[in-house]
């Protein structure tokens, strides 16, 4: 009758000690995938932290790629001021020339880069014054507008442009003050830049006392690069104008 009992007795020493150590392995392999000890004060902070961070900089890279900026503004000197272009044709002219001495453009070139792989659409608002003497001595200003659309445009640096032809800078002066606005498909202005020879406000292109002045006369005139003699020049640099 012992024996009879003392065999359940060992069988229930056995399964015991099965599972403990069952218990025991998985125990382990659970403080394996749990961080050893206590959380430090602060521990969870800094996780956090180096998160946001991660989501920081995610955020950053976008708005880097998004970015559209100006690289070069011209200056509104006489660096400004090109000759009219000359080129050699096998034509035979059936008049002969006309004019005596190169004339001079204002042509005004803008370098700017954007950051994505495709931007939909650009708008570029351009600003330009200048600068001439009345009959009477005065000194009168002139105020020129043009805006270009660009869309699909590519990654990388291009070349943007605008000109004012030799008749009216001979007629009413060259640039004295130049300024420029990149404006995305929402509306909203993604880079400015501005140079001036004289005394202005910071935004006196949108300034009402510089605009209403009676010195100063709105004109048209200001045109896209392609309408000048200088559109075959580096055609690949600029965008085609819609």
């Amino acid at each position: 009758m012992n024996k009879i009992q003392g065999v359940p007795n060992r069988a229930t020493l056995c399964v015991a000690a099965i599972l403990f150590c069952m218990t025991g392995t998985v125990f382990a392999q659970a403080n394996k995938l749990t961080p050893s000890g206590p959380t430090r004060p602060g521990q969870q902070s800094k996780l956090a932290n180096r998160e946001d961070k991660k989501e920081a900089a995610g955020g950053e890279s976008k708005e880097k790629s998004d970015k559209v900026e100006i690289k070069r503004i011209p200056q509104p000197n006489k660096t400004a001021m090109v000759r009219t272009p000359e080129y050699n044709v096998n034509v035979q002219n059936t008049m002969p020339k006309v004019s005596k001495k190169p004339r001079e453009w204002a042509l005004l070139e803008v370098k700017y880069e954007t950051g994505s792989k495709w931007t939909d659409e650009l708008t570029f608002n351009y600003y330009v014054m200048t600068k001439a003497k009345s009959d009477e001595g005065k000194d009168v200003f002139s105020f020129y507008t043009q805006t270009l659309r660009y869309v699909d445009v590519p990654k990388g640096e291009h070349m943007s442009c605008v000109g004012i032809s030799p008749s009216l800078i001979e007629r009413y002066g060259e640039p004295v003050a130049i300024a420029l606005e990149i404006v995305g498909k929402d509306g909203t202005v993604l880079d400015s830049k501005n140079e001036a020879l004289i005394p202005l406000p910071k935004e006196w292109w949108k300034d009402s006392k510089v605009l209403d002045n009676p010195s100063v006369t709105r004109r048209n005139g200001m045109v896209d690069r392609s309408k000048t003699p200088f559109a075959l020049i580096n055609v690949d640099d600029y965008e085609v104008v819609q």
